[in-house]
């Protein structure tokens, strides 16, 4: 990148001499227009097994943020094959199947608390109230 630099003295009579380099960005170049045939094409090479969506973009030039924005616009229709708009399909349901409740679990796992030459060990289920109660009246 081509910086421009200027050099700005500000002299006052009752300060010391400042100065400062200020740096200008060099103007940047139109922006590329790509044919929505080369997105599609892009897109579709990053969705072969084992494709990496960095490395396709690198090879094309282009920032892997674009390729990922061309992939939610382009996607399904690359995985489809078709440049068709997907089309919605009646679905009727007959007697669904009751689901069975799920059974309620115990959260398994210990909590160890050790301060200086005491320890609390908790396990299973804890209710949280004592739980809190407990660590007020211990922790300062």
């Amino acid at each position: 990148m081509n910086l421009g630099r200027k050099l700005i003295v500000s002299t006052n009579l009752f300060m010391d001499t400042i100065i400062q380099p200020v740096t200008t960005r060099a103007k940047r170049g139109p922006y590329r227009q790509h044919s929505d045939e080369f997105k599609r094409a892009a897109v579709a090479r990053t969705q072969v097994d084992g494709a990496s969506v960095s490395l396709v973009a690198r090879e094309l030039k282009i920032n892997a943020n674009q390729l990922f924005s061309w992939r939610k616009r382009f996607g399904d229709e690359a995985l489809s094959g078709s440049t068709a708009p997907s089309q919605l399909m009646a679905v009727t349901v007959l007697n669904p199947p009751l689901a069975p409740a799920p059974a309620a679990s115990v959260p398994s796992g210990v909590i160890v608390l050790s301060m200086g030459q005491a320890q609390l060990r908790l396990e299973g289920l804890v209710d949280v109230a004592k739980l809190t109660l407990l660590l007020a009246r211990l922790l300062p």
